[in-house]
């Protein structure tokens, strides 16, 4: 390339004012002998003033004086110019490889090698209240005549769409809807009831019958507006309190839709029995807790990527030693440990193998293949099991990912997601930096 380069520049910043010269000074008929010989052993810029010079002084003195002036300007000039932009197309090229090997996903991936988080492993119970109330079902009404209807069905209502508001009314669950539909019902009035449907508004018109079951004015829908389950804290950053969680998304059990939370909440969980998995049978880690008990912390958001928020305060632990979160090319295939919890409220840890890793470009919940070696998790669980998602994954001493899911024809086996994915997913980087701007 810079060979390339300096003969195109050797070209403008000799042949073309030589040309140029010629042309101005009607040297037409005095051509320049421009072999390859000549190029090669000859074409100094010194020696070629000074032949050029030699031929114009046997016309006139002067116009040896002008050219060798001019030929300096075009020199200077173009020289110049080749500085510039060699300069320029150095910057360019630097420019280019940065960000054909290292991506903006892993250049932030080189900031979060300087974090140091605490690995939990803890069981935790999760309760989450949607934006809206999302539709997850349809079903037939036998009015007060006798006859099967669905008005929900007959007005374009489907599963997955999430209800805003009726009639220009806010509704946060269930008992709203059910007040709104039978107020209007009695009234013989129909509804406009206003869904979000694949992150656009839609406006549907629907009239509630009265049911002969119980009296009560219905359209037809199955919702909910809130879920509850257990799972593993995968992380906190001690200085924040910031955590992560499950290392997937919370979705609706009918739909698969991911839930938008308009609040929630996590609690610590005692695990009281487990489930064995088996081939095809995925086992499950039965754990209770109180949804009134004191908040172990706040859920801010649910992304495919799992779930993030801030701890109490006083609930952080600040004795629990920290360790640095590993970058993806720091993660080998090998041994590694997951921390879990499989009894009562105790975190253990348990030999596994990083089979297969992906190396990505951008954020997946499925960077590497696992397998459980433990034989006492094997005994105990069969493998990995539901409740397990979130439970953080340790190797050489770094938090390298947490695991998100299980392979059900072998349960012994299933995914991770990379540590650091989370880490950019829970904005602890840009917390940790307001803190230092702020002095905190």
């Amino acid at each position: 390339m810079v060979k390339r380069l300096y003969k195109v520049f050797f070209f403008v910043d000799i042949i073309i004012p030589c040309k140029l010269f010629n042309r101005i000074m009607g040297l037409r008929n005095r051509k320049i002998n421009f072999r390859e010989r000549k190029l090669k052993g000859e074409f100094f810029w010194g020696n070629r003033r000074v032949k050029l010079l030699q031929k114009l002084r046997k016309n006139n003195i002067w116009i040896s004086v002008i050219s060798f002036f001019i030929l300096c300007i075009f020199f200077s000039v173009f020289s110049i110019i080749k500085l510039n932009l060699f300069e320029k197309l150095h910057v360019d090229q630097e420019d280019i490889k940065i960000f054909s090997f290292i991506s903006k996903n892993n250049q932030i991936s080189k900031t979060s090698s300087t974090i140091e988080v605490i690995p939990s492993g803890e069981s935790i119970g999760v309760k989450i209240e949607s934006k809206g109330v999302l539709v997850v079902g349809l079903s037939t009404i036998t009015d007060v005549n006798g006859k099967k209807v669905c008005p929900a069905a007959e007005s374009g209502f489907a599963v997955g769409d999430k209800i805003i508001n009726i009639n220009g009314q806010k509704v946060e669950n269930e008992k709203d809807i059910i007040e709104i539909i039978n107020e209007k019902g009695k009234r013989n009035e129909k509804v406009k009831v206003t869904v979000e449907r694949k992150g656009k508004q839609v406006d549907l018109i629907v009239k509630p019958v009265q049911s002969n079951e119980d009296r009560l004015y219905k359209i037809g829908l199955w919702v909910r507006d809130n879920i509850a389950g257990v799972g593993t804290m995968t992380f906190y950053e001690p200085s924040t309190g910031i955590f992560a969680a499950l290392g997937h998304g919370i979705t609706d059990v009918d739909t698969g839709v991911l839930i938008d939370i308009n609040r929630g909440s996590i609690s610590k969980a005692k695990v009281i029995s487990i489930q064995k998995a088996k081939k095809a049978a995925p086992g499950e880690i039965v754990g209770l807790f109180n949804e009134n008990n004191d908040s172990y912390g706040t859920i801010l958001k649910n992304t495919k990527f799992g779930i993030y928020g801030v701890l109490e305060k006083k609930k952080i632990d600040h004795r629990k030693q920290a360790i640095p979160v590993a970058l993806n090319y720091q993660i080998k295939e090998g041994p590694a440990k997951i921390l879990t919890t499989i009894e009562n409220n105790k975190v253990e840890e348990f030999d596994i193998e990083i089979q297969k890793i992906f190396r990505q470009q951008n954020i997946n919940s499925k960077s590497m293949i696992i397998k459980v070696t433990d034989k006492r998790l094997i005994e105990k669980t069969g493998g990995i099991i539901q409740g397990m998602s979130g439970s953080p994954i340790i190797q050489n001493g770094m938090l390298v990912g947490a695991v998100t899911h299980v392979l059900i024809n072998d349960p012994l086996k299933g995914y991770g997601i990379f540590a650091d994915w989370m880490l950019k997913e829970a904005n602890i980087i840009e917390s940790l930096s307001y803190e230092k701007a702020a002095g905190q």
